[in-house]
């Protein structure tokens, strides 16, 4: 992949591992400073901060719980002292739900993947969106899943949220 992203800023949210870690370590190839957030995985992020050091990259690990707005503030503002700004935000943390058919699901199994979903998607585009629209300058990217217009049996709680969540960056998007 040939992108030029040189002097961006990028938070990726459940960077630690997995697609998260993915794109910040492709990002950081890129030449973009990259904050690493995790919410448990210290030694993974640190480990991948390193990785993207060792490489000549700019990174940072942030631990922030994306639930919880206080936290995803302290996140945003501490992206902010290190790098000046934040251009883009990856939002990519997933939120753990239980894969049950849907007639095992209790209403608290759907109602805690719809809100920790949606809570984290708006606390961080809200926290980075005060940074860039004052710059009139920035991007926000939300990973999905084809769950959400395919859905699969056992995915109800997850189908839903990827859809809410679809739904929102169409409607921001306008």
């Amino acid at each position: 992949m040939d992108i030029d992203i040189r002097g961006k800023v990028i938070l990726v949210t459940g960077a630690s591992r997995g697609i998260g870690a993915a794109c910040a370590l492709t990002l950081a190839q890129a030449g973009a400073s990259v904050a690493v957030n995790y919410l448990n995985s210290g030694d993974l992020a640190g480990h991948l901060v390193g990785e993207i050091a060792a490489a000549g990259g700019q990174a940072m690990a942030v631990q922030a719980d994306v639930r919880d707005p206080d936290a995803v503030e302290r996140m945003a503002a501490a992206v902010i002292a290190r790098f000046g700004r934040i251009d883009v935000l990856v939002n990519n943390a997933n939120i753990h739900f239980p894969i049950r058919p849907f007639i095992d699901l209790s209403w608290a199994d759907i109602e805690s993947k719809l809100t920790g979903e949606l809570g984290a998607l708006y606390n961080c585009s809200q926290a980075v969106l005060r940074d860039m629209l004052p710059r009139k300058a920035g991007k926000l990217i939300f990973v999905s899943s084809t769950l959400s217009r395919y859905p699969g049996c056992g995915f109800a709680a997850h189908a839903a949220a990827k859809a809410a969540m679809d739904s929102i960056a169409r409607v921001m998007a306008t």
